[in-house]
């Protein structure tokens, strides 16, 4: 029982890694068409977003696996 609660311990922090991320203010550019580019970045994370709408969402999920950087 107690190398089996050490395994699950030690895996923690792989599964930190994995995940989701909220970022919000992004860079609007408009693109042809009447679309919008929306980039949301940090240090650490690039996403991008082409929407139709008049402007960029504020906030946005995103999947970290999905990283543009």
């Amino acid at each position: 029982m107690k190398k089996i609660l050490l395994f699950i311990v030690a895996l923690l922090p792989l599964a930190a890694h994995a995940g989701k991320i909220t970022m919000s203010n992004p860079d609007e550019q408009e693109l042809k068409g009447g679309k919008k580019l929306c980039s949301y970045e940090n240090r650490i994370y690039l996403f991008t977003l082409v929407t139709r709408s008049q402007s960029c969402p504020f906030s946005k999920t995103f999947d970290t696996n999905d990283n543009e950087k």
